[in-house]
Order: C-alpha cells, then sequence, then structure tokens
C-alpha cells in the first residue's frame, strides 16, 4: 500500500491504493496562502482498523512541513489526531 498525493484544478487529495484499488482519501483545499483546509477523510469499510487514516496524516504533514504550509483541521477525524499529537501542533492552523 502507498499513500499518494495529487493536486489538481479543483481537487487536493492524498490517497492509498492496493494492488491498483483506491481503498482511502483525505481532500484537502486551499484557504489563503499557505493554509489548508484538510475538509474529509474516507477509508473504505473493508480495510478500516488498520491505521490508514494516520498514513494520510502523516503524508499531509509531511507535505506542509516541506512546504511551510498550515491546516486548518475541519475534518472531524484529522481535528481528533491534530488535539491529541502534540508534535502536529507546527502545521494546525
Amino acid at each position: 500500500m502507498e499513500v499518494k498525493h495529487e493536486q489538481l484544478k479543483l481537487t487536493h487529495r492524498f490517497y492509498i491504493e492496493d494492488n491498483g484499488v483506491e481503498i482511502g482519501e483525505m481532500t484537502y483545499a486551499f484557504v489563503g496562502d499557505n493554509i489548508i483546509d484538510i475538509n474529509s477523510t474516507f477509508i473504505d469499510e473493508d480495510h478500516r482498523g488498520k491505521d490508514l487514516g494516520l498514513k494520510l496524516i502523516t503524508a499531509a504533514v509531511s507535505f506542509m512541513r516541506d512546504n511551510n504550509i498550515k491546516a486548518i483541521p475541519s475534518c472531524p477525524y484529522v481535528e481528533k489526531v491534530f488535539n491529541e499529537t502534540p508534535e502536529y501542533s507546527d502545521v494546525k492552523s
């Protein structure tokens, strides 16, 4: 399984594929200069409980740190993880 990052004109997301099948994604949108809103996280029902959501967040945090970006976590799952993980305070807007 691999986390991939896709930035299109209207859609930005991190997603996970397993043998060519997409099994999870986390979407975001730019809401200002160097500020994104992480607005949704979804993991396929058959793949839940495997910390795949955390893998998406880890990839997003790495991307944000590399690009000096902060995040507004409007997705409840991401907000919960950000609040429970002090190491992510540097990327939370």
